[in-house]
């Protein structure tokens, strides 16, 4: 399957033969469990490299949710990159989908989010297979703008619980991947996330969190999704804002600039010679935990070359591209997640430019103070990212 990616109408030409295998695998009450794995492989395959996903394909959907309720909770990791292609791949087709569940008609909106909230209330569950469900909701926010207004509440319920109960959590990890749900929900809407946090009244508690956090975050989507959900609130008046938020602007600002500018500084490294493995995923890196590419890594031809280069062409992320060419599974802790989303298309330091600059056409009375109470290498930086952005290409790549 790897080996024609570079050609993906091959994909539906082979649906046929692969979707009978896959769907006995999956619905067959965990009978063929040592082969899910693989059912996953190839659906993971069939759709994320052609153009879009035919209704047999997607009667798998369901399937996936069922395995994974009754018999298949620990296989979660594989899920996660198929049901993610799904929503992104056709979001104007995933939320009008239902199936039949036990007697009822459920939504496949539903069924994503019975997912995460069966796994961030599972006591059996890893903290790593919970921060991999989050990612799920984010898939939800980023793809389907505008078409979920009515889970964001629930959504919101669901992220705040898991932050009070990670309050005391030695380490970072848990949180951060909640901050980057939040990022995607502000990204959703701004102003209806703000107001679903000041209704729970944790909105300062919520931000001050946040900003602490974001100096420990290490990966490239955590850090990319708190730019892209900062830069998404200054979008709104600052009359509109709740009075913490805008009490809170410059140091916002702050980290807007600091991730911004280690961002810029890491994509640089990779330009100089860095690994890359997905380009615009400078943070891909697995340190002592990277256990190197399959056994075939040193077999080189022109096909593999293509199926690299295509890899290399994805949405910048290390996730579904180490798992279709084969390369161990890792703990989330050490990865990126792939998917497919209009946050493929912002390019950071574009967007950090573009949202401050308006911000300051907009309101400059309030910006000029703001401006004002921001530490002078802050000023600076922005200054610098100003003219690095106006220097680039009119894409932004």
């Amino acid at each position: 399957l790897k080996g024609i990616c570079e050609r993906p109408e091959l994909y539906k030409t082979l649906e046929p033969a692969l979707l009978p295998i896959t769907k006995q695998i999956l619905g067959k009450d965990g009978d063929f469990i040592e082969y899910l794995e693989y059912a996953l492989d190839i659906v993971t395959f069939l759709t994320y490299f052609p153009d879009d996903i035919s209704n047999e394909l997607w009667e798998v959907f369901p399937m996936i949710y069922i395995a994974f309720d009754h018999w298949a909770f620990d296989y979660l990791n594989l899920m996660v990159p198929p049901l993610e292609n799904f929503i992104g791949k056709a979001p104007q087709v995933f939320i009008t989908k239902q199936t039949i569940v036990e007697g009822k008609t459920v939504s496949y909106v539903d069924l994503i989010f019975n997912m995460v909230q069966k796994t961030t209330a599972e006591e059996r569950a890893s903290e790593s297979e919970m921060r991999k469900s989050l990612s799920l909701l984010m898939s939800l926010l980023l793809n389907c703008k505008g078409m979920i207004d009515n889970y964001l509440p629930a959504i919101n319920d669901l992220v705040l619980t898991k932050l009070g109960q990670q309050a005391g959590a030695d380490t970072p990890q848990t949180r951060i991947a909640l901050f980057v749900v939040l990022g995607a929900a502000l990204f959703y809407n701004p102003q209806a996330e703000l107001m679903e946090l000041e209704k729970k009244g944790f909105t300062k508690d919520v931000f001050t969190q946040w900003i602490e956090d974001a100096a420990q975050m290490e990966k490239w989507l955590p850090r990319k999704m708190t730019v892209v959900g900062f830069c998404s609130m200054l979008q709104l008046p600052s009359a509109s804002l709740p009075p913490s938020i805008s009490a809170m602007i410059p140091q916002i600002i702050t980290v807007m600039t600091t991730i911004t500018g280690k961002i810029e500084e890491d994509a640089n490294k990779t330009d100089e010679g860095g690994d890359d493995l997905g380009v615009g995923s400078p943070d891909h890196a697995y340190d002592e935990d990277f256990e190197g590419f399959g056994e075939d890594e040193d077999v080189h031809s022109v096909t593999d070359d293509a199926y690299l280069d295509a890899l290399k062409n994805l949405s910048g992320h290390d996730d579904v591209a180490r798992f279709l060419i084969g390369d161990a599974w890792l703990d989330d802790d050490d990865e990126d997640d792939d998917f497919i989303s209009p946050l493929d298309d912002i390019e950071t330091l574009n967007i950090y430019k573009n949202s401050l600059r308006a911000a300051f056409d907009r309101e400059p009375v309030f910006y000029q103070q703001v401006q004002g109470a921001l530490p002078q290498d802050i000023v600076q930086m922005c200054q610098q990212l100003f003219a690095l952005a106006d220097a680039k290409p009119a894409d932004g790549n």
